[in-house]
């Protein structure tokens, strides 16, 4: 062989050893190298990168784990476990998450990885960049508007009493209602949809003002006033030395009405009056005090009441006290007209027990 051939594939030796070492050196760097993914969520107006980083190394007992050596950008902060150090074998994964603002457009991750051989082998070393492009636009979610309670309120009144009922049409946000009365205790409930909270107040004093409050909550939904119809019954009382005289009337616009009235001495007395009529009930006395049990009743509704009656000064040996301002002198005639003058207001005296609008119970 001559010279210039041995030169040749001299030549032609040197360039196949380089060109395996490059295929070497090219094969075990792809062998090794970190992977990179990502996905994005958006969260409360921000998007949410959660990065993945795998490490991939090629089979065989003397391959060293891979160590993260690098990771870029940092900012922001990456939360989790993909940090730089973060050491392991073929298939390790460690992820992180950073988040962006919600009008960021896209994000990147790049990821350095290395494997050190022991002996005469060389280290590999590969890095791989990760990219994650965001569609639209990450906006916050609106806040719920909180469940109201959808609530209604009626009243009505009658000679008796004022009704309340009170209704609830959010199921999802049921309203607890208080009824305050004017006067009496409180009546609190929650009714379901559909089942109306109803109450019933008995007015005590027909005379004085009644009311009741309803809240639902800490919210005030109304005062509701009781007044009484103009068809009320009515029964005056007068009270003279022989006892008293209850006279009764139903308008014509009422309703048949049963008036009763009972003595602490135990008599009863009982009349029916009918729709556009009056009556009287004539109770005699001859103890000095006595209490009086009253009541009346349209058949449905009763109303009841009670007082003390004590029997005024009468005899007419006795002469009333005279005024400080009427005068010490005069003539019998004058005294006596001044004291049938006082006789008469002291036996005159006329009560009211006036209008009694209230329902108790149901007949």
């Amino acid at each position: 062989m001559n010279r210039t051939l041995k030169r040749v594939l001299g030549l032609t030796g040197s360039v196949v050893v380089g060109l395996a070492g490059a295929v070497t050196f090219a094969s075990a760097a792809q062998a090794h190298h970190p992977e990179v993914s990502g996905t994005a969520d958006c969260v409360d107006g921000n998007w949410e990168v959660t990065w993945t980083a795998t490490l991939i190394a090629p089979p065989g007992d003397d391959v060293p784990d891979g160590v993260i050596t690098a990771i870029n950008p940092t900012e922001p902060a990456i939360d989790g476990d993909l940090q730089v150090g973060a050491t392991g074998p073929h298939g390790a994964a460690f992820t992180g998450v950073q988040t962006f603002p919600g009008d960021t457009t896209e994000a990147s991750l790049t990821v350095a990885a290395e494997w050190d051989y022991e002996g005469d082998q060389h280290d590999v070393k590969d890095e791989r960049t990760g990219t994650v492009e965001f569609k639209g636009t990450c906006e916050a979610d609106e806040e719920p508007e909180p469940e109201v309670p959808e609530t209604s309120v009626g009243y009505s009144s009658d000679c008796f009493a004022i009704t309340i009922t009170a209704s609830n049409s959010n199921p999802e946000a049921l309203a607890e209602f208080t009824f305050t009365p004017s006067e009496g205790e409180p009546v609190t409930g929650k009714p379901e949809v559909e089942e109306p909270l109803v109450h019933t107040f008995l007015v005590v004093d027909p005379d004085s003002e009644f009311s009741v409050t309803v809240t639902a909550g800490e919210e005030e939904l109304g005062v509701f006033d009781w007044e009484g119809p103009a068809d009320c019954p009515v029964f005056d009382v007068a009270e003279s030395c022989e006892g008293l005289t209850f006279d009764v009337e139903v308008p014509a616009e009422g309703t048949e009405t049963t008036f009763t009235v009972v003595t602490s001495e135990g008599d009863e007395y009982s009349l029916t009056v009918a729709p556009g009529e009056s009556d009287t009930i004539e109770v005699p006395v001859e103890a000095d005090s006595i209490t009086i049990d009253w009541s009346y009743t349209d058949g449905k509704f009763i109303q009841p009441g009670t007082f003390d009656w004590e029997k005024p000064v009468c005899d007419e040996e006795t002469t009333p006290a005279a005024d400080e301002q009427l005068p010490t002198t005069g003539s019998s005639q004058t005294i006596m007209i001044s004291a049938a003058a006082a006789l008469v207001v002291a036996a005159a005296v006329l009560f009211v027990v006036a209008r009694r609008r209230r329902a108790v119970q149901d007949w």
